[in-house]
């Protein structure tokens, strides 16, 4: 059925963005108290790495992760970006990167040898056995770009930590379950969206204009609002049509899904 007003009113509100907005008072009372998980992949937009900082929670680094962020960074900032743990296998983390934030800045490490999960994955879970009491939304900082391979299974992990009870899996135990993941990269900002209708905050001076909504979930049919390519009924998957290369034209905009996909958005420089 068509996008109506009474979808959109009834639907659900979705806000990934405000986690790039910048660290002033009135940006940080809005922002949801989420974890930063710093992720093997380069870090090399300094502003972007202090906005999430600074509005993050709790900040981790995932084994490797722990050393671009150290060389991201000079003698007098490394301080100032202390993350409250490291967890991983440990493959990667340089021991003398090691030493300088255990034994210099007091960070606990964790190892974990498990080999049926990945690094981010181990922060995951160590995330919850050390905040028992929350639900922490995760920003994933890396979570896009570099190996292919690593991209997929990110975004298996938002799969694996967002589905719902009512979703049967037998092998993903419940408590690891609707934990809100975002992936965050310098060119993009990636997430779950549906199914059912979200509306989403898209602020036009952080996001845009180029985003994509991907049928991750195998085949779908969606409706949107707000977008330069609108879509009615639409259906869309793999192999066959997808909307890659559209472009926001508000500041929030409305995808209904009957299967969950994958909303990908542009950050504007």
């Amino acid at each position: 059925m068509p996008l109506t007003e009474e979808d959109i009113a009834s639907g659900t509100y979705l806000d990934r963005a405000s986690i790039l907005l910048g660290g002033d008072d009135d940006v940080k009372t809005a922002v949801k108290p989420f974890a930063l998980i710093v992720l093997n992949q380069p870090v090399t937009d300094l502003d972007m790495l202090d906005r999430v900082w600074s509005n993050a929670a709790v900040k981790i680094c995932a084994d490797g992760g722990t050393n671009r962020l150290y060389g991201a960074l000079d003698e007098s900032t490394r301080a100032k970006y202390k993350p409250d743990f490291i967890a991983g296998d440990l493959d990667s983390l340089r021991p003398e990167i090691r030493k300088y934030y255990e034994t210099e800045l007091g960070v606990p490490v964790y190892y974990s040898p498990d080999q049926d999960s990945t690094d981010f994955g181990k922060c995951l879970l160590k995330l919850g056995e050390l905040y028992p009491g929350e639900r922490f939304p995760v920003v994933a900082l890396g979570g896009t770009g570099g190996r292919v391979d690593q991209e997929f299974h990110s975004i298996h992990t938002l799969f694996v930590h967002e589905r719902g009870e009512d979703e049967e899996d037998t092998n993903v135990r419940s408590d690891k379950k609707q934990r809100e993941i975002t992936l965050l990269s310098d060119d993009s900002l990636t997430f779950l969206a549906g199914p059912g209708t979200q509306t989403i905050h898209t602020p036009r001076t952080v996001l845009g204009p180029t985003c994509g909504i991907i049928p991750v979930a195998g085949p779908t049919v969606i409706s949107t609002k707000g977008f330069t390519w609108d879509v009615s009924d639409w259906a869309t998957s793999l192999g066959t049509q997808v909307s890659t290369s559209n472009a926001l034209e508000a500041d929030a905009v409305v995808i209904k899904s009957d299967k969950t996909v994958l909303f990908t958005l542009e950050i504007r420089r």
